[in-house]
């Protein structure tokens, strides 16, 4: 990290968003000069406490002059990987020199061990799969005590990686306990709730990052040339994950126990465990993006780590775990984290990375006082539009207040392909107000959707490669066609959209369910539809959880949660009138001046696709929206009240 003029960091910010992704890392130059070279890799067979052996590369600090193994103790970053400990994605997908997801060259020049771990059932080692099961779990504690009495390690354990290995991160150090010598964790793109951020929106499957996980199980199914299973082991391993697949997908589709939000669910969700990381004293830095498949996770996993850590010193207000935090919570530096303008993929690139988990790491493995962690302000996001990295502590933001626009009437001439052309509006409608919808269950692919919840690897491919990113990102003007729209007037001033949102219908139906998919846009002066955010909710879903729903400044639901249980599930009634809250995934963006927002309501997303159970009572259904019962409630604020960073993360 370094720091910078304002000027340059409005013009790299543009260019990041503009281009969606990776122009900006240039702006962090290497923290230190590297002292060593890096060995290659010692393969160790670990055996766990049900006799499992689990295989493990170790990579050793060498003396840059002779080559040799350098002498001296080091702390040990330790990675648990499904995708293949020495796969390219693990080795070689982070940047030229950098290494990859779970191998860290650029740490070990500056003094640590790493160790990188296939997760049970993948790659060399042995066992069945469990996905974050138990035994998962308990691996994880097993392996960390493992690296930390190796030759020449200090004891102490950090662990690194995104996605899977962000999330086994969590459950490690949650299930560590108090004299773990797991010491600091850095889990990038990595969310709160699996079935609500990732397997499901508002109920409904999300087909397309599904197909992407199968994609992706194929380096867990091919094992490397050394595994001691022999060669029927990747065929025995690939109709293991045949059947778990099918069992679970089926399950889904039929409207089994894991279509809803299961105690299968409840157990590989991070927010179970967060509290946990906290009582163990791990502190955390979390790394994502306003595009990744975690996008609504990352920040709701920071206000649980800042209240779990009120809580546990008393501080004045007790706020509740897993609501918003309260003006009395003082956040802490010991949980950090980084949000940018990148998608899944990305969020790991590059040579910022390795500089933030080198001061991270310094910090709590060495005790290195390098004051990475003497913040007042810990949450530190990119601002899209704004071309600005903001800090923060408090989530949500505080000079963010609530305000609830009406949908109204038109046609405004701003989204002529749409069914309605409606506005927004402070102002309620005139009662008896209607427009209608049909269920088409279909929407324009050209949007940012498509390439988000399949974990961007165009946008990986393209940023790597130099290449312009798809113009879908930044303009999604054809998925109105065939939808309801309401767009603002024009603002007079800029603001900024800082948090989750909600919007709220009031829908009448000729079916026994609907399905609703919102999204958010900032109307450019010359009619291009940037996507903001959005979100999804199946009718039958819409009981509401009042407790741990989060409302904003003035008592307006900004973050709507549903159970998502069979036993919260309601049909709608044909014919009636039902409230429907939808929650909007949050984001942070500029609204210029002369710009507008808009909200777009319709039957379908590129992502997302209703089990066999759940068409049955979607088919031939028409929708009714009453707009005097329909607004949507956003925190906005004014952008001069938001500190801009002096580091461009």
């Amino acid at each position: 990290m370094r720091r910078t003029t304002l000027k340059q960091r409005v013009a790299s910010g543009a260019v990041v968003v503009s281009c969606g992704l990776l122009a900006g890392l240039a702006l962090a130059p290497p923290a230190a000069a590297a002292r060593y070279g890096v060995s290659a890799p010692l393969e160790s067979a670990v055996r766990m406490s049900d006799g499992t052996t689990l295989a493990a590369d170790v990579y050793h600090p060498t003396d840059a002059r002779t080559g040799r193994p350098a002498s001296g103790r080091f702390p040990v970053i330790l990675s648990m990987t499904p995708y293949g400990k020495r796969s390219s994605v693990t080795t070689g997908s982070s940047g030229a020199g950098l290494g990859g997801d779970g191998y860290y060259p650029y740490l070990i020049e500056h003094g640590y061990l790493n160790v990188v771990v296939d997760v049970r059932g993948t790659g060399a080692s042995g066992g069945s799969f469990g996905l974050f099961d138990a035994r998962e779990r308990r691996d994880g504690v097993e392996l960390a005590g493992w690296a930390a009495r190796l030759p020449h390690s200090t004891g102490r354990v950090g662990m690194a990686g995104c996605s899977y290995l962000g999330l086994n991160q969590i459950f490690t150090a949650g299930a560590a306990g108090r004299g773990s010598p797991v010491r600091a964790i850095a889990p990038c793109a990595a969310g709160i709730d699996l079935y609500r951020d990732l397997a499901f929106s508002g109920g409904i499957p999300n087909v397309e990052f599904a197909a992407t996980w199968l994609a992706l199980r194929g380096t867990m199914v091919v094992s490397d040339p050394g595994d001691a299973a022999g060669p029927r082991g990747p065929v025995s391993r690939g109709e293991r994950f045949a059947g778990l697949d099918a069992g679970l997908y089926t399950e889904v589709s039929l409207g089994g126990a894991r279509a809803f939000d299961s105690r299968f669910w409840r157990e590989r969700a991070p927010a179970t465990y967060l509290a946990r990381v906290v009582r163990n004293r791990v502190p955390a830095l979390l790394l994502s993006g306003w595009f990744d498949v975690y996008q609504r996770g990352v920040v709701l996993d920071y206000a649980t780590l800042q209240n779990a850590y009120a809580a546990m010193h008393r501080a004045s207000g007790r706020p509740a775990l897993l609501g918003p935090m309260a003006a009395a919570v003082r956040p802490t530096g010991r949980y950090q984290a980084v949000i940018g303008p990148w998608f899944h993929n990305s969020t790991g690139y590059g040579q910022r990375v390795q500089d933030l988990l080198l001061r991270w790491f310094d910090r709590w493995l060495r005790g290195v006082r390098n004051g990475v962690d003497r913040t007042s302000r810990p949450l530190h996001a990119f601002e899209l539009r704004g071309g600005r990295w903001i800090d923060a502590g408090a989530y949500p933001l505080p000079p963010a207040r609530a305000h609830r626009l009406w949908l109204g009437g038109g046609r405004t001439g701003t989204a002529p392909a749409s069914l309605n052309d409606g506005s927004l509006a402070a102002r309620r409608a005139h009662t008896g107000a209607t427009d209608a919808i049909a269920w088409t269950n279909a929407t324009s692919p050209c949007n940012r959707n498509s390439d988000q919840w399949n974990t961007g690897l165009g946008a990986y491919v393209t940023g790597v490669a130099g290449l312009p990113g798809s113009p879908c990102w930044t303009d999604d003007s054809s998925s109105q066609a065939g939808a309801l729209t309401y767009t603002s007037a024009q603002m007079h001033r800029a603001m900024t959209l800082a948090g989750p949102s909600g919007v709220s219908l009031q829908v009448r139906t000729t079916s026994r369910d609907a399905e609703i998919a919102v999204s958010m846009e900032d109307v450019g002066p010359d009619g291009s539809s940037y996507p903001l955010t959005g979100g999804a909710l199946l009718g039958s879903n819409r009981t509401l959880d009042v407790r741990r729903s989060w409302r904003g400044p003035g008592g307006g639901l900004i973050l709507p949660y549903h159970p998502y249980t069979r036993a919260a599930r309601r049909d709608l009634v044909p014919g009636r009138w039902a409230r429907l809250d939808v929650e909007v995934l949050p984001t942070f963006a500029r609204i210029g001046p002369g710009h507008r927002l808009r909200v777009t309501v319709a039957t379908g997303a590129t992502h997302l696709q209703p089990s066999v159970v759940q068409l049955g009572g979607l088919a031939g259904g028409r929708y009714e929206v009453d707009r005097a019962g329909s607004y949507v409630q956003l925190p906005l604020a004014d952008p001069h009240a938001l500190a801009t960073s002096p580091v461009a993360w």
